[in-house]
């Protein structure tokens, strides 16, 4: 972990590193909305740590926003909630502790803040990190929506509110988009826009 360098992005050196792989501007119109998104969300608390080697680059990040902001249909007002979270693009740094290491600094913003704590959704496929990282920092299920995903949350203080799903998440979507195909995406996820 000597050659690791956690980093914090802003809107003055997220062009300078990339975001989720994505370093050409020119070249990737996904990483220039990303960009744009990150520049509009920073004054809400948005933000990206991301991990350097110095052998092998840019290898993983995290991102995460206060709760009332987040890019999920969840309830989670006082808490830090994960968008994302991935590391090794190269196999040799997988398994380095890096994701451990992300994620620490991120309950660790959350204690300095006094936020009620730290939640993320996660399920089987390949979505994000598994869920072994969240259970071994004391992350607890607190909720469940269909068809598989899971919302996990580590408290600062047990008689804090749980964070949840929305209630209404499924419902008000079939009402808004009840005939034919409809593929909703966000610029917050690059990979989006490159696989619709």
């Amino acid at each position: 972990m000597d050659d690791i360098k956690v980093i914090d992005l802003n809107p003055d050196n997220i062009a300078d590193y990339g975001v989720c792989g994505y370093k050409d501007l020119k070249k990737h119109k996904e990483l220039r909305k990303k960009i744009e998104w990150f520049k509009a969300y920073y004054p809400r608390g948005l933000r990206i740590k991301i991990v350097m080697s110095k052998k092998g680059g840019y290898q993983g990040m995290l991102e995460y926003i206060p709760g009332e902001y987040a890019h999920r249909p969840v309830e989670a007002e006082g808490y830090l909630f994960i968008h994302c979270i991935f590391v090794g693009f190269r196999k040799e740094f997988k398994g380095q502790g890096m994701a451990s290491l992300l994620l620490d600094e991120c309950i660790k913003e959350a204690q300095d803040k006094r936020m009620r704590g730290v939640a993320v959704v996660i399920r089987k496929d390949p979505f994000m990190v598994g869920n072994d990282i969240f259970l071994n920092k004391g992350f607890q299920l607190v909720d469940s929506a269909k068809p598989d995903f899971h919302l996990m949350v580590k408290k600062f203080d047990e008689k804090s509110p749980d964070p949840q799903f929305k209630a209404d998440m499924g419902e008000s979507l079939k009402k808004k988009y009840s005939e034919g195909l409809t593929i909703l995406r966000s610029v917050q996820c690059p990979h989006t826009e490159k696989k619709c």
